[in-house]
C-alpha cells in the first residue's frame, strides 16, 4: 500500500532516470570515468587552456603597449574568442571521436550481438552510446567556462555573449557526436567509421565554405558586372546568413557582430538601395537546423539497429 500511494514522477523525470538507470549508461560511464585517465586528461586539458590563455594576454598585453597596438580594453574579447577557438575544435573534432567507435568497436569486440539479444530496445541503445559520450564531452566544455569568465575582469565581453556561444557549443555537441555514432551503426571498423565522421564534420566546417567561396569566385564577376537591385542585394544577403547559419564557426563570429556592432540579437533593419528588410542574425537558424538534423540522424541511427537486429 505504501508504494501504491507514494507520488509517480512526472513524465520528464521518469525519461532522465531511465536514461541515467540504463545499462549501456552506465558500463559506458563507470568504464571511462574509473582510474586516473578521465581526471587526467581533464586536468592536462585546463592546465593547457590555462597556458594558452596566459601567452596569449602577455603577448596581447606587450603589443597593446606601443603607441600602434591595439586596444587593451578589448583583451577580454581576445581572451574570450580565444577559449571560444578551442572550445569549437573540441566540438568538432574531439567530441565525434568519443562516438565513432561506440557501435563499430562492438562488432570489434564481438559483443554487439550479445548486447541486441538483450531486453534492451534499440532506442535505449542509442541513447545510452550518446549519453555516455556527450557527458564527457559537455563536461570538457562547462569545465572551461570558468576560464572564459576571466573575459569579464578584463572587459569587452557581455553576459549575452557567453549565454549563447555556449548554447550553440552544446547543440553542436550533440550534432557532431550523432555523426560519429551514425557513421559507426554504418561501417564495420572503427577506423571506416572515423574516417567517416570527420570526413562529414570536416565538410559542414570547411567543405560548405570552400564550395561558397569557389562558386562566388567564378559567379562573382558575372554578378557584380552589372550593378545588382536592391532585390538582389537583399538576396544575396540572405544567402549569405543562410549558409552562415550551417556553419558552427561562421554562426559564431556573424552572431557576434550582429550583437556588438548592430546591437541586434535576432535582427535589425537594413536598406537595400531603396529596399527596406529585416537582417536576421543566423544563430537561431543554426540551432533549429543542428537540432532537426540531429533528430534525423538519430532516427537513422535507431532505424538501422532495428534493421541488423531483424536480419
Amino acid at each position: 500500500m505504501t508504494e501504491l500511494t507514494q507520488p509517480q514522477p512526472k513524465p520528464q523525470f521518469r525519461r532522465l532516470r531511465a536514461l541515467l538507470q540504463n545499462p549501456i549508461t552506465v558500463k559506458e560511464l563507470r568504464s571511462r570515468m574509473r582510474g586516473r585517465r578521465a581526471f587526467v586528461v581533464l586536468s592536462v586539458y585546463l592546465a593547457l587552456m590555462s597556458g594558452f590563455i596566459a601567452l596569449i594576454y602577455l603577448a596581447y598585453a606587450q603589443s597593446s603597449g606601443g603607441p600602434y597596438g591595439p586596444d587593451p580594453r578589448q583583451a577580454g574579447k581576445v581572451v574570450f574568442t580565444a577559449v571560444l577557438g578551442v572550445q569549437s575544435f573540441l566540438v568538432i573534432f574531439v567530441g565525434p571521436a568519443f562516438t565513432a567507435g561506440a557501435i563499430s568497436g562492438e562488432k570489434e569486440r564481438q559483443t554487439y550481438d550479445l548486447l541486441r539479444t538483450t531486453l534492451l530496445t534499440a532506442d535505449s541503445f542509442v541513447a545510452g552510446k550518446l549519453f555516455s559520450a556527450l557527458s564527457y564531452v559537455f563536461l570538457l566544455i562547462l569545465a572551461a567556462v570558468p576560464l572564459q569568465s576571466i573575459a569579464f575582469l578584463l572587459g569587452g565581453v557581455a553576459l549575452i555573449e557567453l549565454v549563447l556561444s555556449q548554447t550553440l557549443l552544446l547543440v553542436a555537441a550533440v550534432t557532431f557526436a550523432l555523426f560519429g555514432l551514425f557513421a559507426s551503426s554504418r561501417m564495420k571498423t572503427t577506423l571506416a567509421a572515423s574516417v567517416l565522421t570527420y570526413a562529414m564534420s570536416l565538410f559542414m566546417t570547411i567543405g560548405i565554405p570552400l564550395l561558397v567561396g569557389l562558386f562566388s569566385a567564378i559567379l562573382g564577376p558575372l554578378l557584380f558586372a552589372s550593378s545588382l537591385s536592391g532585390i538582389g542585394e537583399m538576396l544575396l544577403a540572405y544567402g549569405g546568413l543562410l549558409l552562415a547559419a550551417t556553419n558552427l564557426p561562421a554562426t559564431l563570429i556573424v552572431s557576434d557582430i550582429f550583437l556588438l556592432q548592430e546591437g541586434a540579437l535576432f535582427f535589425y533593419k537594413e536598406t537595400f538601395s531603396g529596399y527596406s528588410a529585416y537582417i536576421f542574425s543566423p544563430w537561431p537558424l543554426f540551432l533549429t537546423f543542428y537540432i532537426l538534423l540531429a533528430l534525423l540522424l538519430y532516427w537513422l541511427i535507431v532505424r538501422r539497429i532495428r534493421k541488423i537486429a531483424d536480419k
